[in-house]
């Protein structure tokens, strides 16, 4: 071999172990950077941390004033379907200490922590629960508001915001000057509207709604509780009681498996809420593309996955049985739509049946949509009329009469109102869609150059001499300054 050779393929060699060696440099440089972007442990001051969440445990005092207040402020939202008046009392509440606490100390094997969290945790509910129950048992507003419906039924999306609502918050927390998160981490939660919600059941007798409300509760509560446990834990607090190898094992598997048990029902709760919405989309566009008639309209579609029914109401010409059995026929078809079925009910039925499932909510949108077409009809009449009064005046306002002409009026006006630069003189119908009116106009503009309290006086002068004039007393004078 060639030296030349050699000489070439030992360069070569150099240059591979250099891109080599820039290769594992720029990868070490990048964990590095990684790691102190994500890395909470340097900065970490845990005993700041392990004295907030002991001091925001306890239930006494003030704190209790604290937590009734706000839970009145929330029923009284939740009641009135105000969702500001919610948020404003979960700023003020103070839910976060117990359930903290419980994560903190299992955590750290605490167990007098422990006790004492939960105790608190124990009276935060009962205290919760009977004020909103007291609120509700004597408010004369019994009826159950759309912010009320929203916190009974829990899905595995209320699972995610506690988890990750409660890494936020305990993250925030294990440094100085990031406590305000905890207020923005009580509002994502939403620990308070599910209390009052469960309060709302009892009183009104509505197990469901209690049901639910509670299982919202302990859902967001829970998962809170394991965010900080998995923080604490990562941040190697310093634990209260050794436990050997064996039994942190068993801990942290019996957190995660109650962790999964209180999940698998919202999991559930979320795929019957999926196959609804999936059956509620594939009935509406089996509805706006299928069930169709010339003459007929569709003024409501009732669609309900619970049962799989499609209630369909609707006005105008009468659809023949043919049609509708082919309807049927049609939606028998549908793979997404298996075991649903589908009632028709037409304005023009001689049966009750209409009259009855015709409910006052639909018979309001019937009128509102009649409302609209007939507004909507009636301010095209109006514009048509505007432009008509307006066509009318351009030609009016163009016959110069003769008596004025031969009467001298308009010289003698500019004689004694030199400020006039122009005038107009006709007559226009005026109405007021009642009765109508014929009426002379006189147009003046007047001399800009004219200073304008000149302007103003002669306009005065004007507007009392042309109708003593003219000797008319229906004048109308229009004056451009």
């Amino acid at each position: 071999m060639k030296k030349s050779d050699q000489l070439q393929e030992k360069e070569i060699e150099r240059k591979k172990k250099s891109l080599y060696k820039e290769f594992v440099e720029f990868w070490h440089a990048a964990g590095v950077f990684i790691r102190q972007l994500f890395d909470i442990r340097r900065v970490a001051d845990k005993e700041f941390t392990r004295q907030t969440i002991l001091d925001n445990i306890p239930f006494r005092g003030h704190t209790a004033w604290l937590l009734i207040f706000s839970i009145m402020v929330a029923s009284v939202g939740l009641n009135a379907n105000s969702t500001a008046v919610v948020i404003g009392a979960m700023l003020i509440s103070p839910l976060m200490g117990p359930i903290m606490g419980i994560g903190f100390s299992v955590g750290t094997n605490d167990i007098d922590t422990f006790r004492k969290s939960a105790w608190n945790f124990l009276i935060m509910v009962v205290l919760s629960v009977l004020t909103s129950f007291i609120y509700f048992k004597i408010t004369p507003l019994s009826g159950a508001s759309h912010e009320l419906l929203s916190r009974t039924s829990p899905t595995f999306f209320d699972v995610m915001i506690a988890f990750f609502g409660g890494l936020a918050g305990i993250v925030a927390l294990t440094r100085k000057g990031f406590f305000n998160v905890i207020s923005g981490v009580a509002i994502a939660t939403a620990l308070m509207p599910p209390l009052c919600t469960a309060g709302y059941g009892l009183a009104v007798g509505n197990w469901n709604f209690l049901a639910g409300a509670l299982y919202l509760f302990l859902i967001n509560s829970f998962y809170i509780a394991l965010a900080t446990f998995i923080v604490i834990k990562y941040l190697h607090f310093p634990v209260a009681t050794y436990l050997n190898s064996a039994k942190r094992r068993r801990l942290s598997r019996l957190v995660y498996f109650l962790a999964l048990l209180v999940m698998i029902p919202s999991i559930w709760s979320l795929l019957k809420m999926y196959r609804s919405e999936l059956f509620r989309q594939s009935a509406s566009q089996f509805v706006e593309k299928t069930v169709r008639y010339e003459g007929s309209q569709i003024v409501k579609a009732d669609i309900r996955p619970g049962n799989k029914q499609i209630d369909l109401y609707l006005i105008g010409e009468h659809v023949p049985e043919n049609v509708i059995r082919e309807w049927h026929e049609k939606l028998a078809m549908q793979k997404s739509l298996a075991g649903a079925k589908m009632h028709v009910y037409q304005s023009v039925d001689k049966t009750d049946e209409l009259e009855q499932n015709l409910s006052q909510k639909l018979q309001g949108q019937i009128l509102e949509k009649l409302f609209r077409e007939n507004q909507a009809l009636l301010q095209d009449k109006n514009a048509q009329i505007a432009r008509l009064t307006e066509e009318i005046y351009r030609l009016q306002k163009k016959l110069k009469t003769d008596s004025i002409r031969s009467a001298g009026f308009a010289q003698e006006a500019r004689t004694l109102f030199p400020g006039i630069r122009r005038m107009d003189y006709g007559r226009v119908v005026e109405t007021d869609f009642n009765r109508s009116d014929t009426l002379g106009i006189i147009i003046v503009e007047w001399n800009k150059k004219l200073p304008r309290y000149k302007r103003r006086q002669q306009i005065k002068k004007f507007e009392a001499w042309a109708p003593m004039r003219l000797g008319k007393d229906s004048l109308k004078i229009v004056s451009i300054p």
